[in-house]
C-alpha cells in the first residue's frame, strides 16, 4: 500500500512538473505552491511585531534547512511542508544577546495530512495540507492561533504566532 502512495505521489509531482514546463501562467494570479504562512505578533498587545534577529530552520530536512538568517528583518515566514512526511519541524534560534543560547531555541512541529489537488490548466497540480495539530515549546512563543488549518497556494497568513516580549519575562 506503501509502494502505491509513492507512485501516486510521483505521478502528480510529475504532472505538475510537465504542466508548469509547457503551460502558460498568466492566468494563473496565485502562488503555486502551498506554503503556510506565519506572522509574528506581540503577545500582548496582539500587534504585528517585527524580529530581526531570528534564524529559521527546518529539523530533519535533506540539505540546507536553513531558511531565514539573524539580521533579515521579519513580519512573517514561510514554513514549507514536507509532502512525504505527515509532520515537518522548525526550529527558532534567536540571536538576541541574552536568548543566544540553543537552549532557548523554540521548536514548531506540525502534523499534517497532504492531498494532491489540480488547481487548473494554468496553474497545474498541488499539494494542499490541513493542518491536524501542531506541538512547540514556549520559550519565547507564548502561543500560535490557526488561523486556517487549510493550506493551499494563497498568500495569507495561516498561523499567527505569539512572541513574549521582555516585559512580559520570556522565561517563562
Amino acid at each position: 500500500m506503501g509502494s502505491r502512495k509513492g507512485l501516486i505521489a510521483a505521478f502528480f509531482i510529475a504532472v505538475a512538473s510537465l504542466l508548469a514546463a509547457s503551460c502558460s501562467t498568466d492566468g494563473c494570479m496565485e502562488n503555486q505552491s502551498s506554503l503556510p504562512l506565519a506572522g509574528f505578533y506581540n503577545s500582548r498587545t496582539k500587534a504585528s511585531m517585527p524580529l530581526d534577529s531570528i534564524q529559521v530552520m527546518g529539523i530533519g530536512a535533506p540539505g540546507d534547512s536553513l531558511l531565514y538568517t539573524i539580521g533579515t528583518r521579519l513580519t512573517e515566514v514561510y514554513l514549507p511542508f514536507r509532502a512525504t512526511a505527515g509532520t515537518t519541524s522548525y526550529c527558532f534560534h534567536y540571536g538576541y544577546k541574552a536568548l543566544e543560547s540553543n537552549a532557548m531555541n523554540d521548536t514548531l512541529t506540525f502534523h499534517y495530512t497532504a492531498s494532491p489537488y489540480f488547481a487548473g490548466e494554468e496553474c497545474g497540480a498541488m499539494y494542499r495540507y490541513h493542518i491536524d495539530r501542531l506541538t512547540y515549546t514556549r520559550h519565547l512563543i507564548d502561543s500560535i492561533k490557526i488561523v486556517d488549518s487549510l493550506i493551499t497556494n494563497t498568500a495569507t497568513q495561516q498561523l499567527n504566532i505569539f512572541i513574549a516580549t521582555a516585559d512580559e519575562g520570556a522565561d517563562k
